[in-house]
């Protein structure tokens, strides 16, 4: 009877382990489910974060090319106007030599 006794024992902690186990295989389950789905959703928002990125740096490079076109271009008219103006400039009296034309055409009138 003890041997009996001893075995409906062995069996109802079988049994209660079994449930147990079961119960954590569950448990287990659903808690990798909403790993899985939570994984998911961070791996579309990364996704979708990352293409975004992508397609702003795209634009932004895009703007800095053009811009870089337009600076090389105002570089080059900025090197076109002084050499232009330096031309004119050189083209030009300067003050002291307009006195001193002045002075010779007058003592020319005078002396003449």
């Amino acid at each position: 009877a003890d041997k009996h006794a001893r075995e409906l024992d062995i069996k109802e902690a079988h049994q209660r382990q079994a449930r147990e186990l079961a119960g954590a295989k569950d448990l287990c389950a659903k808690t990798a489910s909403e790993v899985n789905e939570r994984v998911v959703r961070l791996e579309q928002l990364f996704g979708d974060s990352a293409d975004k990125h992508t397609r702003e740096l795209l634009a932004i490079k895009e703007a800095h090319g053009r811009h870089a076109r337009e600076l090389a271009g105002t570089k080059d008219l900025h090197a076109k106007t002084a050499v232009e103006a330096k031309k004119a400039m050189s083209a030009h009296c300067t003050v002291a030599q307009r006195l001193d034309m002045l002075e010779q055409r007058l003592r020319h009138a005078f002396d003449g």
